[in-house]
């Protein structure tokens, strides 16, 4: 069925990048007949779907990079950018106004970004009366943090702030004790390009404390979906991060998909009070019969294939919404499981888990009972292979970190 002739007369801007999301919006969009620009450089402009590509300023540039898009919004050349990194969804938040107003409707007020992405706003905008929040502290020098660790006691997780300013090099680490405290209590660098965003957002700068639960390390639930403005939650689905990279603060190598109703409410309810409209994926972690929010994306994420697979196409959702008011979709149940996978890391680390547990038991175990036996791609689809390809041969361009990273992970 071929889609109308609005949807292929409307083009959407992609900024470029090797990630899974970038990837995921150039197949769903493209399969419909939606005109992709691409703009500077990445795995996404060898995409089959790609209609035009164009140079931009690097995007972690803000001085050079907000301009350029203002004037391009302004002119009519973007008149729809694809969600797909946090700096993205702040500079098309920062610039709403400059937007068609039906596209205006479908774009977060910028005070909402920020509570979504400075996780100490984030953390206070939780707080619901007679619901869990999981004890979080900001700390600006090392007498702070060592009074807040006093209160959140060790092991404690240290995360950055926000990455709008310090990028998504720092990830954070597992304090388990004073000495280490001490160590890695410090303002982060800011990242090349962003300096104007460290002088909005200075309490960016330094890193949070959080209380640790275990449950960090393989069972970290997610509800993503969509919102409209007007007509609330579109779709949305429950997944569990089972692996990641780093251990314990890392994106997800591996996501498994899930059906839990209590969750799917849980999640909904925090969205509803922090986020009016847009793509989300809320993160959040158990402890028994609570449920802690910790992170809420506003924006596409890493597993976005997965919510895909399972029927929920989100790209393809947000870019109708842009053109006309929707209905939430009718819930998907599905019976059988779906996995995520980032392709090559989970393969490396899956040949460590396995030599662990054929050691532990003296048999010849090849696969995990408790896997799904289906599973898709995050890092892109042989539907459009060449973005594929080349994104995972921009992975490798280090392989001695990451397989380093992998197996800190498996012994850990």
């Amino acid at each position: 069925m071929k889609s109308p002739p609005r949807y292929n007369a409307t083009p959407v801007a992609i900024f470029d990048n090797y990630w899974g999301t970038t990837l995921a919006f150039a197949r769903s969009l493209g399969q419909q007949g939606v005109p992709l620009h691409f703009y500077g450089s990445g795995a996404g402009r060898w995409s089959r779907y790609r209609t035009r590509h164009r140079r931009c300023p690097p995007i972690d540039n803000v001085r050079e990079f907000q301009p350029w898009l203002r004037e391009r919004v302004r002119s009519g050349e973007i008149t729809r950018i694809a969600p797909t990194t946090d700096l993205i969804a702040y500079y098309t938040s920062s610039l709403r106004s400059e937007f068609p107003a039906d596209v205006q409707r479908t774009i977060a007020p910028l005070s909402e970004i920020e509570t979504c992405l400075i996780k100490t706003r984030f953390s206070i905008a939780c707080r619901i009366p007679g619901t869990p929040n999981l004890p979080t502290l900001s700390a600006d020098s090392l007498e702070g943090a060592l009074a807040a660790s006093e209160i959140l006691g060790f092991p404690v997780m240290l995360k950055p702030n926000s990455h709008l300013v310090v990028g998504f090099a720092e990830r954070g680490k597992l304090l388990r004790d004073e000495a280490d405290l001490k160590r890695h209590i410090h303002p982060y660098a800011i990242a090349s390009g962003q300096e104007s965003l460290a002088e909005i957002y200075p309490e960016a700068r330094w890193p949070l404390l959080q209380r640790y639960l275990p449950s960090a390390r393989d069972r970290v639930y997610s509800v993503s979906g969509i919102k409209d403005a007007d007509g609330g939650v579109l779709s949305a689905c429950v997944s569990y991060k089972r692996e990641q990279w780093p251990p314990d603060v890392g994106v997800s190598t591996l996501q498994i998909s899930c059906e839990d109703p209590r969750i799917l409410e849980r999640g909904l309810q925090i969205v509803n009070q922090v986020l009016s409209r847009g793509i989300f994926e809320i993160e959040l972690l158990s402890d028994g019969d609570d449920l802690y929010p910790i992170d809420l994306n506003p924006r596409g994420f890493g597993f976005i294939e997965l919510d895909i697979a399972r029927g929920s196409d989100l790209p393809w959702l947000w870019f109708r919404s842009t053109l006309e008011p929707l209905v939430p979709v009718p819930t998907q149940t599905n019976r059988v499981s779906l996995a995520a996978r980032s392709s090559l890391v989970p393969m490396v680390s899956e040949l460590f888990r396995r030599r662990k547990r054929e050691r532990a038991t003296g048999t010849n175990e090849r696969r995990d009972p408790s896997m799904p036996r289906a599973s898709v791609s995050m890092m892109g689809n042989w539907r459009d292979p060449l973005p594929l390809i080349v994104s995972h041969l921009h992975l490798l361009r280090h392989p001695r970190g990451l397989l380093r990273a992998q197996v800190a992970g498996w012994r850990a």
